[in-house]
């Protein structure tokens, strides 16, 4: 089982597994290509023209101002000044310094000083930072509210630069402003070394028309990044609302602590209520004195950690052996049945005093069909695992059928047709997602190969907004120091930054994510860059192999000879761009060509 036993906590707070990632790119906007990519050197297989997204008209950034445009900065000088309150939170200090930081770098040295709202800043360009004075004589008033009204606002009026954001409870919406406001600007972070972070270089710096009213598309968004580097937590939208994910059960009532007072608490297995004699131990999911007493003991945990707003009630890992023969639990129905009508009695109790706190259970496994009897109480939420192809576009409604080694369950529809049909029969209020993007998890042939998805992630993530997700977790990301191999995360950035923007931002596209990337991360070779990545991207969304949860089909299932080709095309048409990038993004682009040149020997050995 990869979700077995491990505890770890981070962004969206988790309740188990390891870890797996990626790698990154930077250059300077203006030097982007917008061609398509060339073909390749001499003897190469020419690549195929590749038809590059249109981006969404970036009116913010300008590099040649006129008179109408708000000046930060002439030739390296300072023309602006950024205004915080007189009495400033941490968060708001922490914006405006990370602000002054790079636009001094953007600039070439320009410092931009910070001041405070108490004095008169009519005359003059101003930068406000947080809920300021100026931004409230504007008719501008920072989003408050936790856990909903997650929000940023960047505007510009007149003399007037507006950044904020809700920063109330773990939000940090000033900061986030602050971020796409540098994105705007052409800066870029996609990795945790310092060559996958870009700054772009403008002497002389303006804005022109800013008017961003943004909410995020998912109120939660994990993929367990690793917040110690380049704060990328942050940098990628993680930081969100706070909710657990996992297996809870097992560490809230352990055997230890409770089976010699209350063995009728845990399951009837072959006449005995013994845990220990099995490996993937379950709970009487009938017993109300059971319920109560994990209801007691997660108010306890609500009380002493105030912003988290989800806790995971569901069973313990494992399959369909082990769970309860007693007379109550068959009566009840199916495994789902059983352990939703456990977190029905929970949620009844809990939400008295807390009646904006979820309990979730997860769709996996043994729970993972619809309930046949039970419905959800309004304060229980289902997770619903992607217990199908990991490469497969959802509303395709391919499907993984017959019976599976691996979870045990014989599947006679798609996932998505279970995932309406569990809606429709259990009608809860409150869904999430967990998706299982550790393709090397336990399977070392994928360590060292390439994953992208590109549309595919954008795809899925609209088809679980239309239906109705609050959030998504994405199991596992770079998680620093889970393998040895992954702690410079030298692969899969492409994989994890479209799932992080498009978690933030809806209104694009994931190959409208990656191209916007690779124009930062590679300059004059951005198309061809972009054409390397679309091959990745179409391989896996055109594979047909089989995989199920976190299992991988083998890379030269995905990788098939005719992709190779493909793959290898844009490569040399990268290469070809070379000479044309500077020195930094020359070294980023032969990072990743050396990526996919030990690619080849796994996908040919496996």
């Amino acid at each position: 089982m990869a979700k077995a036993g491990r505890w770890i906590c981070s962004g969206l707070q988790i309740l188990l597994v390891g870890g797996l990632l990626l790698s990154m790119t930077a250059c300077k906007p203006e030097e982007a290509s917008s061609s398509t990519p060339s073909q390749g050197g001499e003897g190469s297989t020419a690549a195929t023209p590749v038809e590059l997204p249109e981006l969404p008209e970036n009116k913010i950034l300008v590099t040649n101002p006129g008179e109408g445009d708000f000046l930060i900065a002439q030739d390296g000088e300072a023309m602006a000044t950024i205004v915080i309150p007189e009495s400033p939170s941490d968060k708001v200090q922490a914006a405006a310094a990370d602000l002054q930081t790079y636009l001094k770098e953007i600039t070439g040295g320009a410092t931009v000083k910070i001041g405070f709202d108490n004095v008169d800043r009519s005359e003059g360009n101003y930068i406000l930072v947080g809920p300021t004075k100026q931004t409230a004589a504007l008719g501008i008033e920072q989003p408050t509210g936790y856990p909903d009204n997650e929000r940023v606002i960047l505007k510009r009026e007149g003399n007037y630069v507006v950044l904020l954001g809700n920063d109330d409870g773990v939000f940090r919406g000033t900061e986030m402003a602050v971020t796409m406001f540098l994105e705007n600007l052409g800066c870029g972070w996609f990795g945790t070394e310092d060559l996958w972070e870009v700054v772009p270089n403008y002497p002389t710096l303006a804005v022109g028309e800013m008017d961003i009213n943004h909410t995020p598309q998912f109120s939660s968004r994990g993929t367990r990044i690793d917040s110690h580097h380049n704060n990328l937590d942050l940098r990628w939208y993680q930081v969100s609302k706070e909710t657990m994910t996992g297996h809870g059960l097992p560490n809230m009532i352990p055997i230890h602590e409770y089976y010699e007072s209350h063995p009728e608490w845990f399951a009837l297995v072959d006449g005995s209520r013994d845990p220990s004699t099995q490996t993937w131990w379950q709970y009487d999911y009938s017993n109300k004195e059971l319920a109560a007493e994990v209801a007691k003991k997660m108010i306890a945990y609500f009380d002493s950690n105030p912003y988290m707003m989800s806790y995971p009630v569901t069973s313990n890992d494992g399959w369909e052996e082990s769970w309860c023969e007693c007379d109550d639990c068959a009566a009840l129905g199916n495994p789902t049945d059983q352990l939703l009508y456990f977190a029905n009695n929970v949620a009844e109790i809990v939400s008295e005093k807390y009646p904006d706190r979820t309990l979730s259970i997860l769709s996996y496994h043994n729970n993972y069909f619809p309930p046949e009897n039970v419905k959800a109480h309004p304060n229980v939420e289902i997770m619903f695992c992607r217990e199908a192809s990991m490469t497969t576009p959802l509303d395709l409604n391919k499907a993984v059928l017959g019976k599976n080694s691996i979870t045990h369950n014989t599947y006679t529809q798609s996932w998505l047709d279970n995932f309406k049909e569990y809606i429709q029969k259990a009608e809860p209020q409150h869904i999430s997602i967990w998706e299982w993007y550790c393709i090397a998890a336990e399977d070392a042939s994928w360590e060292t190969v390439p994953w992208v998805q590109g549309n595919v992630a954008t795809r899925n993530q609209a088809l679980w907004k239309q239906n109705g997700v609050e959030y998504v977790f994405y199991d596992q990301g770079p998680l620093a120091g889970y393998r040895e191999t992954e702690k410079s995360f030298p692969l899969r950035w492409p994989l994890w930054y479209v799932a992080s923007k498009g978690m933030w931002d809806g209104s694009l596209t994931g190959e409208q994510i990656l191209y916007d990337a690779c124009i930062k991360l590679y300059g004059s070779a951005a198309g061809e860059m972009f054409g390397y990545y679309k091959a990745l991207a179409d391989s896996s969304e055109m594979c047909e192999a089989e995989s199920i949860c976190w299992i991988p089909c083998m890379p030269s299932e995905m990788y098939t000879d005719e992709r190779v080709e493909v793959i290898n095309a844009a490569i040399e048409a990268a290469k070809a761009k070379l000479d044309s990038v500077t020195d930094e993004q020359k070294q980023r682009m032969e990072n990743q060509f050396e990526i996919w040149n030990k690619a080849l020997f796994m996908i040919d050995y496996y």
